[in-house]
């Protein structure tokens, strides 16, 4: 039983690394959406900024692109773990998927909340929840397990 519970824990965070690829194109392919989005909270801003400061507009879009791009690594490191671990059931690749889990939504959820933008709060709360579901699934299994200690 435990055992199933790890695998489906895994395939759950599996899918969760999918979804952050999916969502790092998001961040890459519109980003000018993304950003009048981010600078709504400050009465449309946006247009003002990028056509009086297009240098300063740049690296924010700039940014924006990079959080894609590492949103798109992170997620090829859940896939790579999550498969692992439905393959060898180790605990310290779990732990690791965790902890860039843990990163990764927690920071971006943060961070969306902090612009104020509410398409990008939604999409990474849906993330963070995903991964809740497919980190919590296998716990029982690592806490019970007895492992050598070196």
């Amino acid at each position: 039983m435990n055992i199933q519970r790890v695998k489906q824990g895994a395939k759950i965070t599996l899918y969760s690394g999918y979804y952050s690829i999916v969502l790092g194109f998001y961040f890459i392919f519109i980003f000018y959406y993304n950003m009048k989005l981010n600078f709504k909270a400050i009465d449309e801003l946006w247009g003002f900024f990028s056509k009086y400061n297009p240098d300063i507009a740049y690296i924010f879009i700039l940014f924006n692109i990079l959080i894609g791009i590492q949103l798109i690594a992170a997620g090829i490191m859940i896939i790579y773990l999550s498969d692992f671990i439905i393959k060898r059931k180790d605990k310290m690749t779990w732990v690791m998927l965790f902890i860039i889990g843990l990163i990764e939504w927690a920071g971006l959820l943060t961070v969306s909340v902090l612009l104020k933008n509410w398409v990008l709060v939604g999409a990474s709360l849906l993330g963070w929840i995903i991964f809740i579901i497919g980190m919590m699934l296998p716990l029982r299994y690592y806490l019970e397990k007895n492992y050598r200690e070196y």
